[in-house]
C-alpha cells in the first residue's frame, strides 16, 4: 500500500500546534486538536477582523508590515491634527511616543522600529499652518526632527520606500505632478514628474521600484474629479500603466511595484471597500471587499499579507477598525476531514 512516507520520504510530522510560517502542500498532526491538517493555497484574497487602534483617526500615515506595523498623525475632525503614534504587532496596537509635530496627511516609509514621516497639513493657528515640509526619523522609540525639508510643502501625497530612501510623488498643491527624494540626510526634486497630477493617492514599492494609484485630479477644490490613473516609477520617470477599475480618491494600498494591493477609498459621496490586485501589468477586481467600506485609511505589508487601518466613512472622521489581507497564493490551514 502507497503511503504518505513512501510519496513524500518522510512521515506526518505530529505537533501541538499549527506550523508557522507554512509551505504549501504541508501536511501535519495536531495532536491538541486530535486533527490532520493542511497548507492549501487561497485562491482570492480575504480579509480578517484584527484588533482596533487606541484613537481613531482618518488621513494618517504608516510603516512596516502586517503583523509588526507603525501608525501615526491623523485627524479625527474634518479639520485638525494629531501626533499619536501606535505600534501594532499582529493582534492588538500600542499607543508609543507621539510625533514632534502633529500633522494629518502626511507621508511615511520605512519600517516599524526604523521610520520616517515627511510632509503633511496643519491647520491654523498653528505657527505654521498649511502644507509642512518637516521630516521626522523613528528609532523604535521616539522621533526625532531632522534637518532635512522637503524642497516643496506636500501634504496627500503617495509615499513609499524605507527611512533612508523615501519617495513622495504628486500633491495637493496643483498640478500635482512633483516628485521628491529622500537620501537619508536631504530632499531633491526629482526632474521625473507624474504623468497625470492629482493628489489624495496611494503608492508603494522603493525609490527605484514604485507604483501609484488613484486620487483626485486639480484643481484642489469642487467640483472633484475621482482618478483611476496608475503609474509605475523606474527611479527616474513615470510610465502610465492600465488604469484602476474603480476610479477614488482617498485610497490605500500595499505591496511592491509588481505585486500589489488597493483597498478602499471614496467617490464623494459614496464610500468602498473595494479591493484590487496589480500583477504587473494590469488591476484585477478581488472578490472580498474591506468589511468596513472607508477613505482616507492606511495599509501597509505586501499584497499576500496587508493591513488596512484607520479612514472614515462618516463623522467624527475616526474609525479605529482594522482589518487584515489575506492574498491569494498566501499558504493557509485547512484541515483535512473524511466529509
Amino acid at each position: 500500500m502507497t503511503t504518505y512516507k513512501g510519496i513524500n520520504g518522510f512521515a506526518v510530522q505530529s505537533v501541538a500546534t499549527d506550523p508557522s510560517p507554512l509551505d504549501e502542500g504541508q501536511v501535519w498532526y495536531n495532536n491538541a486538536t486530535y486533527a490532520f491538517k493542511l497548507a492549501a493555497a487561497t485562491t482570492v484574497g480575504t480579509f480578517a477582523s484584527g484588533g482596533n487602534m487606541n484613537t481613531g483617526r482618518s488621513f494618517l500615515s504608516s510603516a512596516g508590515t502586517q503583523t509588526a506595523t507603525l501608525g501615526f498623525g491623523g485627524n479625527t475632525t474634518p479639520d485638525g491634527q494629531m501626533n499619536n503614534t501606535e505600534s501594532y504587532n499582529g493582534s492588538a496596537w500600542t499607543a508609543v511616543s507621539a510625533l514632534n509635530t502633529g500633522r494629518r496627511m502626511l507621508g511615511g516609509a520605512g519600517t516599524q522600529t526604523a521610520a520616517l514621516a515627511f510632509g503633511g497639513f496643519i491647520d491654523a493657528p498653528a505657527p505654521v499652518p498649511g502644507a509642512q515640509n518637516i521630516t521626522e526619523s523613528w528609532n523604535g522609540s521616539s522621533w526625532t526632527n531632522l534637518p532635512g525639508t522637503m524642497p516643496e510643502p506636500a501634504n496627500l501625497f503617495a509615499s513609499f520606500g524605507t527611512q533612508t530612501s523615501a519617495l513622495a510623488a504628486a500633491d495637493a498643491a496643483p498640478p500635482g505632478v512633483t516628485t521628491q527624494l529622500w537620501n537619508g540626510s536631504t530632499w531633491t526634486t526629482s526632474p521625473g514628474n507624474v504623468n497625470t497630477g492629482r493628489f489624495d493617492l496611494a503608492g508603494c514599492g522603493s525609490q527605484t521600484a514604485g507604483l501609484i494609484f488613484g486620487g483626485f485630479t486639480p484643481p484642489a477644490g469642487p467640483p472633484f474629479t475621482t482618478s483611476a490613473s496608475s503609474e509605475s516609477w523606474n527611479g527616474s520617470t513615470w510610465t502610465a500603466t492600465p488604469s484602476l477599475n474603480t476610479a477614488r480618491r482617498s485610497i490605500a494600498g500595499a505591496g511592491t511595484q509588481t505585486l500589489a494591493v488597493a483597498f478602499g477609498g471614496d467617490t464623494p459621496p459614496t464610500f468602498t471597500g473595494a479591493t484590487e490586485l496589480w500583477n504587473g501589468s494590469s488591476w484585477t477586481t478581488n472578490p472580498n471587499s474591506l468589511s468596513t467600506s472607508r477613505g482616507g485609511l492606511s495599509g501597509a505589508g505586501n499584497q499576500t499579507s496587508a493591513i488596512a487601518f484607520g479612514g472614515y466613512n462618516s463623522p467624527p472622521f475616526a474609525s479605529t477598525a482594522t482589518e487584515e489581507f489575506t492574498g491569494p497564493g498566501a499558504p493557509v490551514t485547512r484541515t483535512i476531514t473524511t466529509s
